[in-house]
């Protein structure tokens, strides 16, 4: 459910009441989010009822003129008008007169209905002011004029549109009204302000005839619309700028602390590698030169000799084998510590430099590090 806000106006443009109406599911799909409604009380409205062909609405543009055209009294040319093509009901209006009604509403109103033509939970309904008074026949027929032209033609209306009930609803206690032959309910209000809350309160939305469309349609007020939200805009570009200057802060921050780590990584690299030319692809370059100090032919040999040593000696188990660049690293284990030296003193025999490293007992054997350098 949503609502919307419904001002009355009479024909000075001055605003009699306004209230706030519900709408329901199917009201709020056809009407959107458009603004409030504005009802006129104005003679300047027409109706007239045709039998409009089911066509298309091209055809249908081309068809109306016309038929208006043998009931008005003008030029088809100076006046604007809208259809329900459900009903074949067509409202007219002088272009100078409906110019003159959206220069003079200063509200925010995107839907205009003459007041005559609003739908009403009730059938047919007869709305009696002091000087002026309207009928609304469902689906039928809407009318406004002045209260004695309405009552002394009642009984032709109801003749022509074969009316059988009528709701009368009046600020005047004494109405005048022809013999009629139909059921009649009349309720009578103290004021002008009463009658109409107790009309806004039977309204039914649905299916506005609004005068508000094509070259009428009111157009966004982009100004008023940002005056009447610059708080949020203003607080809206307030956080922008306080997030772009955060971004601009760690970009700096991120650039400056990239071209410290690219400096790093270039000092380390003319360090480790003195003799060459750095060249743009570092990464490429840095596994290059990585790759031409793995395992050449001569320590393919030293893994030979280190192999047939353990082999040839008595109670030797190789542990594991390590390699760091120049040099291979062993674990081996034995029975006791004499057996330890004497596969180094048979290694260093074979023409490889050994070096004895760390050795410690594990559960019954001795487990030493042997360093290989030079092979």
């Amino acid at each position: 459910m949503s609502s919307k806000k419904i001002n009355f106006y009479d024909e000075n443009f001055k605003i009699i009441h306004s209230t706030e109406v519900e709408l329901g599911k199917k009201s709020t799909e056809l009407l959107g989010d458009k603004d409030d409604i504005a009802i006129l009380l104005s003679t300047d409205f027409s109706f007239y009822k045709f039998d409009l062909p089911k066509t298309s609405q091209r055809n249908l543009n081309k068809a109306i003129p016309f038929m208006l055209g043998e009931e008005l009294l003008g030029d088809i040319k100076d006046y604007f008008w809208i259809h329900d093509s459900s009903n074949g009901i067509v409202g007219t209006i002088e272009h100078e007169n409906i110019k003159s009604i959206k220069n003079s509403l200063k509200h925010d109103e995107s839907i205009l209905i003459p007041i005559q033509a609003l739908s009403s939970s009730k059938q047919n309904l007869l709305v009696i002011f002091q000087d002026k008074a309207f009928i609304s026949l469902k689906d039928n027929w809407f009318w406004l004029a002045d209260s004695k032209s309405i009552t002394n033609t009642l009984d032709l209306i109801i003749s022509r549109y074969e009316i059988n009930n009528l709701e009368i609803w009046s600020v005047k206690k004494d109405i005048q009204l022809p013999q009629l032959t139909i059921d009649l309910e009349t309720k009578t209000f103290s004021s002008e302000l009463e009658l109409l809350k107790s009309f806004a309160e039977i309204l039914n939305l649905h299916k506005p005839f609004n005068f508000f469309v094509k070259e009428y349609e009111k157009k966004i007020d982009w100004f008023s619309l940002f005056s009447r939200y610059k708080f949020y805009v203003y607080s809206a570009l307030g956080l922008f700028a306080i997030f772009f200057a955060s971004a601009v802060i760690q970009f700096s921050y991120l650039s400056i602390s990239n071209n410290l780590l690219k400096d790093k990584i270039m000092d380390t690299f003319k360090e480790k590698f003195p003799s060459e030319t750095l060249e743009s692809d570092l990464i490429s370059q840095v596994n290059g030169l990585i790759n031409q100090g793995q395992i050449d032919y001569s320590a393919l040999n030293a893994i030979s000799i280190i192999s047939d040593a353990v082999s040839s000696s008595e109670n030797i188990i190789l542990v594991s084998i390590g390699y760091e660049q120049t040099r291979f690293i062993i674990e081996v284990q034995t029975n006791s510590y004499d057996q330890l030296q004497d596969y180094v003193d048979l290694v260093n025999s074979l023409g490889l430099e050994v070096n004895l490293g760390a050795s410690r007992r594990v559960n019954n054997f001795i487990q030493g590090e042997i360093s290989i350098n030079g092979f």
